[in-house]
């Protein structure tokens, strides 16, 4: 798995261009956006999910990229925090070791501006336009 892991490591940086310089002019394009990657097409599916009345699985994972090149990203019902740079049209999420990001770091591409696919394992993140994310 370990190997897999950094054989996608290495081809991410081959799509990025190699370089180790991270342009910050194209962090503020991700600034103050949010971009979810939803399990359910809609609310009333993702309702008549749940298991039970008191307990309530997520619905969608969500990355919201904030001033200062921090970035908040829930991947289940934890949020962790971290930081991002963008390299070209690749933005690297880092973020301390922890059991949902074990190496610290996920890559995603960007995708003319309003979406996001996560380069691990190719899940799309549509930008967030409303309050909703079934919209």
């Amino acid at each position: 798995m370990k190997s897999f892991r950094l054989i996608g490591f290495l081809a991410v940086l081959l799509f990025s261009g190699c370089s180790n310089e991270f342009n910050s002019e194209n962090d503020n394009r991700l600034r103050d956006k949010s971009f979810v990657h939803l399990f359910f097409e809609t609310e009333e599916e993702c309702l008549a999910a749940q298991p039970e009345p008191d307990f309530f699985i997520n619905c969608h994972q969500q990355i919201d990229f904030m001033k200062n090149n921090e970035v908040n990203l829930m991947l289940s019902d934890i949020i962790w925090q971290g930081t991002y740079q963008v390299d070209k049209n690749v933005v690297w999420l880092h973020f301390e070791d922890n059991y949902e990001v074990p190496e610290g770091f996920l890559a995603f591409e960007i995708i003319k501006g309003n979406s996001l696919r996560r380069l691990d394992n190719n899940t799309m993140w549509k930008k967030l336009e409303g309050t909703s994310i079934w919209e």
